[in-house]
């Protein structure tokens, strides 16, 4: 399946003054299928060292006030019994954080032999025990997402991708969707809510697909999504430790328990006293919050309550909103019916889903902070920012929308050069109040 990664990793592979690079993202989102097909496209030869499954590469790099870049790629090719030109070759460090002295001997290259492309991938590097590891300043990140629904498209049908890239949203440029294509476009974007973009799920959805098996196409997908949940509450224990371990699966948990409470459109925000049984307070959920962020499993969005730049310095470390790295994930957690989404049955849940859903493609596509806006009564579920303007996006999930009086708001006190509202409905802008109006499955083209 194509990805969008691909052409950063391009880009970087073309770079003057290229470092090594360190790819982050969540297990299971496709880290070392893109990095297989990176190097066998456009490298002569490709290497790849898995650190947990060939554990006999740790002892190369024991040995740290002896190793050189050259000794450290001899004994690579000796023990892989592989040759390596590093004009000609890319060498994938997979697993790298199974190997933290791995990690560390980076920097010899990036010193000793620039011309050599490696990158290094992990699926928990944010939370490892020696963070010392790093050679900061000597390698680059590229974080890596589950499938947004522009690559969702791309998978399951060529044409409406094809039709998905041709739509303009600038200013000058926005025109009205055909309202065939429209509706095709939501009829996948609820697929797509159902489905999300784990890449292993949305290969069992296409294969009974096109099998012309749709009720199997969504049950084997969610067999799959279900397979991935227990696997990260396996990781739990794995990178944490036991006790550790329950309370990050409880605050796992939570996010989507209180997600599903909330009322309408109104996702509140994290609710400390209802994440661990006996447990209150920030200082008591910070732990386990912060490995679940770091380890790409759940998006961190802090609530603001002034705008302006840098918004950072107006939000608050214990105020934030919640949402999962994955809107299938979230449905399978919540054992939510493909039925429900499909035939728009899901009253209030309609809100969160969609709320979780902008949030992925804004992290996906924009790859930066974005915020939530809270001020006096008026609240807006996202602010990010574009071209230096800070800007607000008002998710609207249904006719009925309780965040109307808060745009206005939003328009009095701060005069946006430019606002997004999102909903089933077409495209249209406002001249006056500078407000787009986008479907919501075209969230992913804001950036």
């Amino acid at each position: 399946m194509k990805r969008q990664i691909l052409n950063e990793l391009i880009t970087w592979k073309k770079k003057e003054g290229r470092k090594p690079l360190i790819l982050q993202g969540a297990r299971q989102v496709g880290k070392s299928y893109i990095v297989k097909e990176f190097g066998s496209n456009h490298f002569k030869k490709f290497l790849k060292i898995d650190f947990l499954s060939q554990k006999n590469f740790h002892s190369i790099f024991k040995n740290e006030g002896t190793l050189s870049a050259d000794e450290i790629l001899k004994q690579i090719s000796l023990l892989a019994n592989e040759s390596i030109t590093p004009s000609e070759t890319l060498l994938f460090f997979d697993e790298i954080q199974e190997c933290p002295e791995a990690l560390t001997a980076l920097k010899y290259f990036e010193e000793e032999m620039p011309a050599l492309a490696i990158i290094g991938a992990g699926s928990y590097l944010g939370i490892m025990a020696t963070e010392s590891s790093f050679p900061v300043g000597k390698v680059e990140f590229l974080k890596m997402f589950p499938m947004n629904f522009e690559e969702f498209l791309m998978a399951i049908n060529e044409k409406l991708h094809a039709l998905y890239v041709e739509i303009k949203i600038t200013q000058q440029e926005i025109k009205s969707i055909p309202e065939v294509y429209h509706q095709k476009f939501i009829e996948a974007w609820k697929d797509y809510l159902f489905v999300g973009g784990m890449p292993e799920v949305v290969k069992t959805f296409i294969k009974f697909h096109k099998e012309k098996d749709s009720r199997a196409s969504y049950l084997e997908a969610r067999k799959i999504q279900e397979q991935l949940i227990t696997g990260y509450q396996s990781d739990f224990a794995k990178h944490a430790g036991a006790v550790n371990a329950t309370h990050i699966l409880n605050v796992f948990d939570a996010v989507a328990i209180q997600l599903a409470k909330n009322h309408e459109e109104e996702v509140q925000k994290f609710s400390f006293s209802e994440a661990i049984p006996n447990k209150r307070g920030f200082v008591n959920v910070r732990g386990p919050l912060t490995w679940l962020v770091k380890s790409h499993l759940v998006i961190q969005n802090l609530i603001v309550k002034k705008v302006e730049h840098p918004l950072k310095a107006f939000a608050s470390d214990n105020k934030f909103k919640l949402y999962y790295l994955d809107v299938g994930l979230l449905g399978a957690v919540l054992q939510l019916p493909f039925e429900s989404l499909l035939k728009s049955q899901l009253g209030h849940y309609k809100g969160f889903i969609a709320e979780n859903f902008v949030a992925t493609e804004l992290a996906s596509t924009s790859k930066t902070s974005f915020y939530s806006w809270q001020e006096s009564r008026a609240e807006l579920e996202f602010l990010i920012v574009k071209d230096g303007d800070i800007c607000p996006v008002e998710v609207k999930s249904s006719e009925k929308s309780t965040r109307a009086k808060s745009l206005e708001s939003y328009f009095s006190r701060y005069n946006p050069e430019t606002s997004y509202k999102l909903s089933l409905k077409n495209l249209g802008y406002n001249e006056d109040k500078k407000l787009i109006s986008l479907p919501i499955y075209l969230s992913g083209k804001i950036f």
